[in-house]
């Protein structure tokens, strides 16, 4: 749809919220869960099996968080087929 009497401003403001959205999406994915604070346990046993669920808690959350990130990837894909490139 063309704009009424050429407004490129309007349009490049609406452009830089679109960008900036994706920007907060994608950060909001790619986010690591804060550190829970543990009880410290004597051995390297539980310390290897915090680490652990530390590791699998993490997959569980890019897992979950993936359409997110699948989601920014063809906005941006389809914006380069107008010509806007996001780096």
């Amino acid at each position: 749809v063309a704009l009424e009497g050429g407004n490129s401003a309007l349009l490049s403001n609406v452009m830089d919220e679109l960008v900036n959205f994706r920007a907060k999406v994608r950060n909001y994915a790619l986010a690591l869960p804060e550190a829970t604070e543990t009880v410290q346990m004597e051995g390297t046993a539980a310390s290897k099996e915090t680490k652990q669920e530390q590791k699998e808690e993490r997959r569980r959350l890019m897992q979950e968080r993936k359409p997110l990130l699948e989601a920014c990837d063809h906005l941006r894909r389809d914006l380069a087929a107008f010509g806007i490139h996001i780096k």
